[in-house]
This record gives structure tokens, C-alpha cells and sequence, in this order.
């Protein structure tokens, strides 16, 4: 087999993707692609929940995450200049969409063995990657994560990247669980198992789920906001400068604007966006 058709081959079984950049975990992959040509790949099961519509994951391009969650209740806006580190502006929230396991999820790579999420377990939508192959961008897949603790599993949470065969890709465990943007092996090394068979409901997430946005600095003529979820930092993105001289950030809580505080250049003031 060639080098050109592995790479495709593996793309094409997997799924496993970055939002922009993706690189495929070589050993575990030439392994799958082992077991696929003798036959041991599993089918996709056929009790599997569909993949959600276009419409049902899509949020307002402009704010980051609105197609993955809603702010629930007003939003904390800082109502004194704000250090770096200090929060600009917070809310609680909730997942746009949820599920609940129906059958057990079981590991597929060796490294993985047994139940890996108990039937039961509450889970959610985080958000829908695509892979990067030579031949260019290839489908959508959907990222849920899932709680097995709450019904007496072993892991905290196991976010699975679903395929269109019959395997899911563990994403990297030290990422934050609760929202995502992008992840890669060099995050942490990916292992398999066989795709997670659930059902769309309205399901509790036990967390105490808080978004908050905190002011990381100046980088030149930018303000630097770091994006926290569940008390973990997600990223970091930098605003440019506006014609007014504020920065606008937009978030699934509302906007907000804010600029240096007048005789405190090192810190933040925060303003309601018109």
C-alpha cells in the first residue's frame, strides 16, 4: 500500500481532526488500519444517535462557543478597573444539546480495555471538527463528552470524537473537558473505542458550569482575554484596537467593551457595548 493511500485510508476510517490543523497518532493509526484490513474494524452500530443538522449546530459566527452553549441568567460585568487575571465578565451556563449513553462505551485500543463509560452516564455536545487530509477537508465529525463517574465509572469524563465507522477518538484527557477549540497527539496521545451509542435528551450536567472571560494583558495595541470554563483556562485570543479606542469582546453572555483605565494603564475598564 502506498504512503498517499495509508494516509487517505486512515483519514477516511478515523475521522480524527483538528478545527485547522490535524495530525493523525502514527503507531495507533497503522495499527487500526491493520485490524481494518483483516476485517476487525467494527461497523458503525446501527442504534447510533444521528449526527446533529447544520441548523442544529450552528451559532453566531461572531461568538466563540454560541454553538455549544447559552448563557443562563444576567452575566457578572466588572463594575471596578480590572487587574490582569481579574474577570472581565462571567455567566453560568448550559449545553445547547445533550445525551445519555444507552450502552456501555468499550475501549478499542489495547491501551483501553473494558467499559470505559457505563450506560447512563449524562453527556454533551462540544462542538463539531473537521479533518484535514491530502485531499483536502474532509466531513464533519462531532465531539461528545460524557461523565462516567456519576454513574459509578472509573473516568471523571471521556470526550470521544465520532467517526463514520464503527470508532470514536479519545480526546486528549489533559485538554479542558468542558469546552474546546482544538486539539492534536502533542496534546496528549490518542487512543480508540468503539462508538458511543446514545440517546438526544434533556439530561443534568453535575458541574458547576461557569463561563468567564479574564483580562490577560496588553500585547502591543491588542488586549489579550483569556477564555476559563469549569475554573480551566480554554485560550487565549487578542482583540484589536477599535476607532473609539476601546475593545469589544463578544460572548455568549452579551458584549462588552472596556479599555485602560484612565491613570491605571496596566489594568481594564469594563463598559456595556452599545
Amino acid at each position: 500500500m502506498t504512503k498517499r493511500l495509508r494516509e487517505n485510508h486512515i483519514a477516511a476510517l478515523l475521522g480524527v481532526a483538528l478545527m485547522k490543523f490535524v495530525f493523525l497518532a502514527g503507531s495507533m493509526a497503522v495499527a487500526l488500519l491493520g485490524l481494518a484490513a483483516c476485517g476487525s474494524m467494527p461497523t458503525a452500530p446501527l442504534n447510533a444517535a444521528p449526527t446533529l443538522t447544520p441548523a442544529q449546530r450552528a451559532g453566531d459566527p461572531d461568538v466563540p462557543f454560541s454553538g455549544v452553549i447559552t448563557a443562563v441568567g444576567p452575566a457578572t460585568i466588572a463594575s471596578q478597573p480590572v487587574a490582569k487575571g481579574g474577570t472581565l465578565i462571567k455567566s453560568a451556563y448550559r449545553y445547547r444539546h445533550t445525551a445519555q449513553l444507552v450502552e456501555d462505551v468499550v475501549g478499542f485500543s489495547i491501551t483501553v480495555p473494558g467499559v470505559q463509560a457505563p450506560a447512563g452516564a449524562p453527556g454533551y455536545y462540544a462542538g463539531t471538527f473537521r479533518a484535514f487530509g491530502p485531499r483536502g477537508a474532509g466531513e464533519p465529525s462531532e465531539l461528545w463528552c460524557f461523565l462516567p463517574k456519576v454513574v459509578g465509572g472509573k473516568r471523571d469524563s471521556i470526550c470521544l470524537l465520532r467517526g463514520s465507522g464503527g470508532v470514536a477518538a479519545i480526546a486528549p484527557t489533559r485538554m479542558n473537558p468542558w469546552l474546546w477549540t482544538q486539539f492534536s497527539p502533542a496534546t496528549g496521545s490518542f487512543d480508540f473505542t468503539h462508538a458511543p451509542v446514545f440517546e438526544l435528551r434533556a439530561v443534568d450536567i453535575p458541574a458547576d458550569l461557569q463561563i468567564e472571560y479574564r483580562f490577560a494583558g496588553w500585547q502591543g495595541d491588542r488586549a489579550r482575554v483569556a477564555t476559563f470554563a469549569g475554573g480551566r483556562e480554554v485560550d487565549t485570543t487578542e482583540l484589536p484596537r477599535q476607532a473609539d479606542g476601546k475593545f469589544v469582546l463578544r460572548t455568549v453572555a452579551g458584549t462588552v467593551a472596556f479599555s485602560p483605565a484612565p491613570g491605571k494603564a496596566d489594568q481594564a475598564v469594563v463598559a456595556i457595548a452599545p
